[in-house]
């Protein structure tokens, strides 16, 4: 007999917990133990049902997470390669540059120093112009929220679910629409993007969905105005363009996306979205 879809939605719920706590915990120690019990398994069917969901074991997705996350700080600091390492968990510049070029297949230092290939592809399409930005200060907000896996065209039926949550809580319309991006298209590879749907939570709970704090602080916000198709714009404007004139340096957090207005009674050029980009300090 197939297993419920309830059952689906069950262990992807308890998965994404300890998905969560992981995220949480990248730069210190992890217990197995301690992602066994968020998720409420046992730790010999946490590990089974980890890898058949994400396709990879615990250790692996924590490191793969670990080099993307030092991959997006060479690329938007100058920290020094071994402190980059350091914060990676690896012991030495050595074993950090071994895993990297394993990884990226570069050296850390040539990749810091190669251009990203969108970026570059997008400078090279068009004239370069650089966003009209506003600086904010932006308060934390708790959401709940459904993970989207795969390429970002997959993600209109995510978004379908969280809808139809959100609407048959009472939380829609009314409750503000988020959706952040923790991964860049340059260092994850597609069948691993994460993009997080979002609705704002007052109180209470928010099962099925998972709950989380999109972080507050200072941000760099730019006002998309076409369809979301073409989001990538002005991520890349922002990013590309903005920040490198700006003195800031672009925080290695999630990308923000704030859903202005609505696209089911918005025709797709008057949709508008601020994309929120969190300055390091």
């Amino acid at each position: 007999m197939p297993p419920r879809r309830t059952t689906l939605e069950d262990y992807e719920r308890r998965i994404l917990r300890a998905q969560q706590l992981l995220e949480a915990r990248l730069d210190g120690p992890l217990s197995p133990a301690e992602l066994a019990r968020a998720a409420h398994f046992s730790l010999h069917h946490f590990h089974r049902i980890f890898r058949a969901q994400l396709g990879v074991t615990v250790m692996q997705h924590v490191r793969r997470l670990r080099l993307e996350r030092a991959a997006r700080h060479l690329r938007a600091s100058d920290r020094r390669v071994l402190e980059v390492a350091l914060d990676a968990r690896y012991e030495s510049h050595e074993a950090f540059t071994r895993a990297f070029v394993d990884r990226f297949g570069v050296t850390p230092s040539d990749f810091r120093d190669q251009p990203s290939a969108r970026l570059s592809a997008w400078t090279a399409s068009r004239e370069a112009r650089t966003p009209a930005v506003t600086v904010q200060a932006c308060p934390a907000l708790r959401v709940a929220f459904l993970r989207h896996r795969g390429a970002y065209e997959g993600v209109e039926a995510t978004w379908a679910r969280t809808v139809s949550w959100a609407a048959g809580r009472g939380l829609l319309p009314g409750a503000p629409l988020y959706g952040l991006c923790p991964d860049d298209p340059d260092v994850t590879p597609e069948e691993h993007l994460r993009f997080d749907c979002c609705v704002v939570l007052d109180e209470g709970p928010a099962d099925p969905l998972g709950v989380c704090e999109i972080p507050g602080g200072t941000y760099a916000v730019a006002v998309h105005a076409d369809p979301y198709q073409r989001l990538a714009e002005t991520y890349l404007d922002l990013i590309g363009h903005w920040f490198p004139r700006s003195g800031y340096e672009p925080a290695p957090d999630p990308i923000v996306e704030h859903y202005l207005n609505d696209p089911s009674t918005a025709a797709p050029d008057e949709l508008r979205t601020e994309v929120r980009v969190k300055i390091a300090e």
